[in-house]
Formats: C-alpha cells, structure tokens, sequence
C-alpha cells in the first residue's frame, strides 16, 4: 500500500494501542492491525506466485480479496500492498459470471473470500487459484495468517516504488464485465498528499465510512484514516438503524457517505441529533439541496464538503459547502438551483488542471462552452487491464470519461450529463441539467431523468422522483415549479414517484434498473396526474 509503512510506524508509537480498524464492534488496534497485515505479507512471499504480469514488479504477488467490509479487510490490503505486492479489490455483490470473467482475467496469486461462499470458491478453484476463506475454519484464511506470525512489522511493511501498480479497483462495463483498472502507489500519494490542504479531506479525527469498502468512497477513506494514524469505522452491511446507532454511541467525527445515506440518516434519526460529528464529506453523486434543512436538524455542527471524481482519475473538483446549517439557509428554491446549465460541482482539486473540448473537433472551448470534460492530473489511473473500448481515454497528458460540461468564468465546473444528451423534436436536452432544477424543488429531494423513444418527437423526457412532496404534485403544477429554471421543452413528459429506490452496492442510485422500470411500465412507479397541462409542441434546431 502507499501508506503500509504508516501503519508500521503508528505501530511503534505512543497510540499503538489505540482503535486503527473497527467493524460493528470489532476492533483492531494500531498494534494487532500491523502485526496481522504483516502476517499476511510475509505468508504472500513464501506463496509461490502465479503467471508472470508485465503491469506488476517482478517477484510482486497480487492477492485478491472479496470479503467485503470484513474485519480482517484493513491487515489483507495492508499485508498485501507492502513493499511492491497488490491487492485486487473485489465486489462480493457481483453475480457468479462476473465473478468468474473478472477470476478468468485477473488470475491472482491468492483469492480470501467470505465463508460459505461455495460456489465462489468452486469457481476459483477451477481456474487454478488458490483460495483462503474466513470463518475460522482449521484450513481458512485465519489458520494460514497465523502460521505467518509473529513477522516484524518494521521488516515487512515497507514503502514501494513510486511507479509500481498496488491497486486493482473494478468500474462497470457496458459488457456487463466490470472493468479492471490500475493505480500506481504514486497516484494515491499524491492525492493524500494533496488533499490535506482541504477541509474535510485528510482524517485526522475518528472517521465513519459505512459503505462498501469495495468502493472507491470507503476505501480511500481507510486510506486516509490508516496514513494519518486516526480510527477507521464502518459497518459490515449499511442500515440506517445501525448508522444512527454507531453515531448515538460517539467517538465519530468525521463522516465519509454517499448522498443516499445521509437521506436514510435523516430518515431514522427521529428527532435525535448528534452534535459530535463535526466533518462530513460526500461524492458518488451530488447532494440533494433539499436535503440540507434536515441534515442541519441531525448534524447541526458539521461542515460539508462535497467532491466530484471517477474511479479512474480521482479526485476532479471540490466544492466546500461550509455549516450545515449555513448551507441549508441558502439552498431556498431560488439559491439551490445556482446557475442554469448544469451541476455546479465546484473548483478543481488541488494539483488538478481542466478543459472543456468540443466533442467533435477537440477544439477547447472558451468559458461557457459546453463540451466534454478533460482533466490533467496527477491522480489518474494507468489505465484498465481489459477494456471494452468505452469510457476512458488519454490524450496526451490530459484524459477523460466522457463527462459533459461547462467552466464557468470563475473557473466552477458545471456538469451537464455523461455523453446521454437527449435530443427531443430537434432540440439538445441533458438530463443532468433538468435532474439539478427538478431536486432544487422543496418537494423533489431524488430525481432520475432519462429518455424514452417517442414517434412524433424521437425521444421524450420522462422523469421518476422522490421526495417530501412528490406524490402531492401533478404534472401542470411541476411545469409551473420549473418555468424560472427550465425552458418548457426540458421539462419531462411523464413523471413518476415510488417508494424506495433500487441502491448498488454503492449506495448510488441503480439507474439502470429505474429505467428498465420506466421502460417496462413496473407497477413500483406511479404516475403523477396531469393537472391539465397545456400541450406544447416541439421545435427543431441545435440547442
């Protein structure tokens, strides 16, 4: 890992007995974490490592680990990134092809996975991959580190090269394999480095990540916890009852969530407040400013920062919201809409340079310009083992994800969609843009706006929302709520609510399910009445 050495060094001093890792109520101090990871470091080099790999440093083993938010998590990816080794971080929500596709390419020198994952193991083994299992079994994962022990930390958990590969992290693919990228220690140094400078990033304090820790959001936040020596906590499976329930208890500080979480936050917390918590900081999808008056009821004395990035470039922008409470004050109807044409996800992140290209000559446009997103940076990836051609390119020392977008005068990145524009009776619509002005509605805090095919106009927008006051609306009262932000042609057709909303693994909303659902005329989606509504035609030109 970039930081195993850390962990050693934490180790050694004076709060070596203090939590470093703590799952549920499981606990790792300081002391046991580097004593456990370098078990396994020294158990992955008496391993006799598998096919030779040009992306990793000879003699370097790659462990892959699908145990999920395990307590034996933090010692396997610190034992397995000392010195020049790799850890391949696995989804344990992937279904039994996706996990075989991955196994097939991947091919690593050591599977841990979860115990009573038969058909997992099966699978492994067929491939020839030797497989550990926790649970305390006699031939598991648990008897094989301890055969490694006692091993020095100080010895074992030493820094890597600066260009060697310590990380194998997955995003989705349009295959439906998830895509393999990866990251060199360098890349993360950089981005700890770097991030210290803002608020919020950097966890010098008792941080609570309960998500997946085989998702960018809570692993990088194990990272930051285990450079700067603070506790780490999480959950084994994300509940709003047990998130309130670890917040009641205190100790935690600093919070690290996607938006959706905080909403079930909000949504359990039932009066209660914890005043202790003092940072939050929240990516994986922008923040719902409706959402802001009750997060300031829950946490009144935190301060937010929110942060756009990918999994293969980091860390891209950051805006800093500040008070809670300040920021619930200013996100009225009016204010949280900020400027027309897109999400205003902030000002790059430190060391970060972007530009804004046309799509189709790569001509950089000036401020205003909408266009795909570009990014110079020093935290991107060194790109994907298996690709399917989709997504991710590098030009030069500048790459992309095909993020659509403007910069601002001021240099404020505003999102405008992922390359989906809708073009509907001629006219260029983003979703993104209309999902911004339909959440900066008091009754709407989700919204997933998407297109569907229309025989007079091509494509027609069509909605699915939530919120306090969602249900109560009709669809001529919406357009009437959406006049001051939205041109009327941009205002979806049809509009749906339900109850819950399908989650990944993530903590994302599955929009991919929500538009089969559109698709498929799913009785978990309601429509809004009309309310009468005027009817409009549509317009030909370029938008």
């Amino acid at each position: 890992m970039p930081l195993a050495h850390r962990v050693a060094r934490t180790a050694a001093g004076p709060d070596a007995d203090l939590p470093a890792f703590v799952m549920d109520h499981e606990v790792l101090t300081h002391r046991e974490l580097a004593g456990r990871a370098a078990a396994v470091a020294a158990g992955l080099r008496a391993a006799v490592p598998g096919r030779r790999r040009d992306w990793l440093a000879d003699g370097a083993r790659l462990l892959a680990v699908a145990t999920g938010n395990d307590p034996c998590f933090a010692e396997l990816l610190t034992g397995a990134t000392a010195a020049d080794g790799a850890c391949a971080v696995l989804d344990p929500q992937w279904g039994p092809r996706q996990a075989e596709a991955v196994l097939d390419r991947l091919r690593p020198d050591l599977l841990v996975l979860p115990g009573g994952r038969e058909e997992l193991r099966g699978t492994a083994e067929a491939l020839g991959i030797p497989v550990l299992a926790t649970g305390g079994r006699p031939d598991g994962y648990e008897a094989w580190r301890d055969a490694h022990a006692p091993a020095g930390p100080a010895r074992l958990l030493t820094a890597g090269r600066e260009t060697s590969t310590f990380l194998v992290g997955f995003t989705s693919g349009t295959t439906g394999v998830p895509k393999a990228f990866r990251r060199t220690r360098g890349s993360w140094r950089a981005s700890l480095s770097l991030g210290r400078s803002l608020p919020g990033l950097g966890a010098d304090r008792p941080t609570l990540a309960p998500g997946p820790l085989a998702h960018g959001l809570s692993l990088y936040a194990l990272a930051e916890c285990l450079a700067a020596g603070a506790a780490f906590h999480g959950l084994r499976a994300f509940g709003a009852a047990a998130f309130t329930e670890l917040l009641a208890a205190g100790g935690v500080r600093r919070l690290v969530v996607a938006p959706t979480m905080l909403t079930a936050l909000c949504a359990a917390a039932d009066g209660r407040a914890f005043p202790g918590v003092d940072t939050v900081v929240t990516g994986a999808a922008k923040l719902p400013p409706g959402l802001l008056p009750d997060l300031a009821k829950v946490l009144p004395n935190a301060r937010v920062t929110e942060y756009y990035g990918a999994s293969e470039l980091g860390f891209i922008t950051v805006r800093e919201l500040g008070a809670v409470r300040d920021a619930a004050g200013a996100a009225g109807p009016d204010a949280a809409a900020g400027p027309a044409g897109g999400l205003d996800v902030g000002v790059p992140f430190p060391g970060v340079e972007l530009q804004v290209r046309d799509g189709r000559s790569g001509t950089v446009l000036p401020p205003g310009g909408t266009g795909t997103v570009h990014v110079r940076t020093p935290l991107r990836c060194d790109g994907y083992l298996w690709d399917d051609g989709d997504g991710y390119r590098v030009d030069g020392a500048w790459a992309t994800v095909g993020d659509m977008g403007r910069l601002g005068a001021d240099g404020r990145l505003h999102l405008v969609g992922r390359g989906e524009m809708v073009i509907s009776g001629g006219l260029n619509i983003y979703p993104a843009e209309v999902e911004q002005a339909l959440t900066a509605l008091p009754q709407i805090e989700q919204a997933v706006v998407t297109g569907v095919p229309d025989g007079y106009l091509g494509r027609v927008l069509v909605a699915v929302v939530s919120g306090p006051g969602a249900a109560a609306l009709t669809q001529a009262r919406l357009l009437e709520l959406c006049r001051p932000s939205l041109a009327r042609y941009k205002v979806p057709r049809r509009v749906y609510t339900l109850d819950e909303w399908p989650l990944t693994s993530s903590g994302k909303i599955a929009r991919g399910l929500v538009e089969r659902w559109v698709a498929d005329g799913d009785a978990r989606l309601r429509p809004l009445p009309s309310g009468d509504v005027p009817p409009s035609g549509g317009g030909r030109g370029t938008g």
